[in-house]
């Protein structure tokens, strides 16, 4: 289980469909007002519902917790998002109101361009399923090793075209499920 700060970036989601909300992805806070996450997971949605600063988003008295609800149209899903190829899988929430960042809810901190991120260190989180089709109401996170595209290919054996923008994580017993999609993998910087 996670502690509450200790990954103040991420979020949960869960979409209005038909009206009803259903449990959906995971996020990464990028900015004031931008949550990055996986375009499969916005697909005819309507409302958004966003947990921050959770660990446990069924208890909404939760310290640190903010639920904010954006309407339908409020994100923008890459323009060459395919899912049958499982290309540009990335989409961005944008938020009416700017966060006030505290201990509890922070941005990310990104990358630099064209940095490489193999046999780095990383942590992988979310609220997805832990056994069968059973979702956790706690913030679960993992450690995960990324690894090279050319090692990716000769571990997993892929119907499709691997494409050579995608990360990849060396297999373990633990990993992430339905419902973490979109959430962040972070690098375990030393400093």
């Amino acid at each position: 289980n996670a502690r509450p700060k200790q990954f103040p970036y991420q979020v949960f989601y869960d979409v209005e469909v038909r009206k009803q909300w259903k449990p959906n992805c995971g996020g990464t806070i990028i900015g004031k007002r931008t949550i990055l996450t996986a375009a499969h997971c916005l697909d005819r949605s309507e409302r958004i519902k966003i947990y921050f600063g959770a660990v446990d988003k069924s208890k909404s008295t939760e310290t640190g917790q903010q639920i904010v609800i954006v309407e339908a149209g409020s994100y923008v899903i890459h323009e060459d998002w395919n899912l049958g190829k499982m290309s540009n899988d990335i989409a961005l929430i944008k938020l009416p109101t700017d966060l006030e960042f505290n201990q509890y809810i922070q941005p990310a901190k990104l990358p630099k361009p064209n940095s490489l991120h193999v046999d780095k260190n990383a942590i992988v989180s979310g609220w997805g399923r832990v056994k069968g089709f059973v979702t956790t109401e706690h913030l679960q996170y993992t450690k995960v090793k990324t690894i090279s595209n050319e090692k990716c290919k000769r571990i997993f054996n892929f119907d499709m075209k691997f494409l050579s923008h995608w990360l990849c994580v060396a297999p373990n017993e633990k990993r992430t499920c339905k419902g973490d999609s979109g959430g962040p993998l972070a690098e375990r910087n030393p400093d």
